[in-house]
């Protein structure tokens, strides 16, 4: 994703960029890269040393290589850390997050996530025209909801009823379709995230499959028996935040009202979800495909999401009984 430099300034000091076009040597190093600390806490500027990788944290680089308060590039730096929630890795020249620069998402959904989220729109509008507004998730059950031949004429009149509540005359009504239209674009993100929850649960569900494999293997019997208990907090939080989305947009008349604020907190818990979903990436891979027996390879997966787990989870879960 390289840039073409950004618009030079007339006299020093900041400009807007879309990229990160930075200004010193330092960033034109072949193979530099910006990422996260191995323990999360901060950026780094990753600089290659032969066969390996020299660390500069970004205060080091700022004064290691005089990098003046106020500068385009200080300004820079001030935005690689947040854009670090997005991306792991940031190359200079590369393009800032559209997060960071008009709120869209970075990341791609599919045709799938669009047509559920477009879908639980209009159930949500069937139901709301019925007196008993519902948000329904399961696609079998959406789908069969829209098969029935009286949703369609329910959906039409809940259109007619919205668009005479925003006190907006009938032939506006193309006008609410949009702005539910525009709703679901946004829902179809939430919708490619609790794809990556289901993932996320079954790598949970595995380990149960694993622990009775295991149930004579005392050592690793008591270890997914311990990744079990830590699963349940992250299991918990996504779930949380699932929740919040859906009782936020539970209710068409108010959406509709207030689109711009439930668009503007839908992103927020879109980016937040995203944050989390991107410290699973590597092992969500790993447990692809993982075939139920005692082996080797699983016994090395077991440990590893035992790592994975206890180094994020483990200090909220230490005095927790069943």
């Amino acid at each position: 994703m390289a840039g073409d430099g950004g618009d030079k300034p007339a006299s020093g000091g900041k400009r807007t960029s879309t990229t990160f076009d930075f200004d010193h040597k330092v960033f034109k190093i072949e193979g530099g890269y910006f990422a996260l600390a191995p323990d999360k806490s901060h950026a780094v500027f990753y600089v290659p040393l032969g066969t390996t990788f020299g660390a500069v944290p970004l205060p080091t680089l700022r004064s290691t290589f005089e990098i003046a308060e106020g500068s385009h590039d200080d300004y820079l730096l001030g935005i690689i850390e947040a854009s670090l929630r997005f991306v792991k890795v940031i190359r200079p020249g590369e393009s800032i997050p559209p997060e960071l620069l008009d709120g869209t998402a970075s990341w791609q959904v599919t045709e799938e996530n669009r047509l559920l989220a477009r879908n639980r729109v209009l159930i949500q509008l069937s139901s709301w025209v019925s007196g008993h507004e519902v948000v329904i998730n399961d696609a079998a059950q959406i789908e069969q909801i829209l098969e029935d031949p009286g949703t369609k004429g329910r959906i039409e009149e809940a259109y007619i009823q919205l668009t005479d509540k925003l006190g907006m005359a009938p032939e506006r009504k193309s006008e609410v379709e949009a702005r539910l239209g525009k709703f679901a674009h946004e829902l179809a993100y939430i919708e490619a995230l609790r794809d990556r929850y289901a993932a996320v649960r079954a790598i949970a569900e595995r380990t149960d499959r694993l622990r009775s494999t295991y149930r004579l293997d005392r050592t690793f019997s008591a270890e997914i028996m311990q990744m079990q208990k830590l699963f349940r907090t992250p299991m918990s939080e996504f779930q949380a935040i699932f929740d919040q989305v859906d009782a936020q947009s539970g209710e068409v008349l108010a959406l509709v009202r207030n689109l711009d604020k439930q668009i503007a907190y839908t992103r927020s818990q879109r980016d937040e979800l995203h944050s989390r979903f991107m410290d699973w990436e590597d092992l969500l891979k790993q447990w692809v495909n993982v075939v139920i027996e005692r082996s080797g390879a699983n016994e090395t997966l077991i440990k590893s999401t035992y790592r994975f787990l206890a180094q994020r989870y483990l200090k909220t879960n230490v005095w927790k009984r069943d």
